[in-house]
C-alpha cells in the first residue's frame, strides 16, 4: 500500500509530524518513523479519511510518551 495518495495529502501528514516532533521535544525522524506505522495500520481499515490526521496523530503521541527517548 502506497502511504500518500497525493502531494496534499504528504504536505498534511508532514505537518502532522512536525508538530508531534516540536510538541514532544523529539526529532522529526523519530516522529515520522512511528507515524507512518501508525498511519499505514489505520489507513488500511479507514472507510473516512477525513480525520484520519488526528486520529494517527493521536496514536503517535500517546506510542511516543510511552516509549523512552531515542
Amino acid at each position: 500500500m502506497q502511504i500518500y495518495e497525493s502531494q496534499e495529502e504528504r504536505d498534511q501528514h508532514e505537518h502532522a509530524m512536525e508538530a508531534l516532533a516540536e510538541e514532544l521535544h523529539r526529532e522529526v525522524g523519530e516522529v515520522q518513523q512511528v507515524y507512518e506505522r501508525a498511519l499505514l495500520d489505520l489507513k488500511s481499515d479507514a472507510k473516512v479519511k477525513d480525520y484520519l490526521v488526528l486520529f494517527v496523530a493521536r496514536r503517535t503521541r500517546a506510542l511516543l510518551q510511552q516509549s523512552p527517548r531515542a
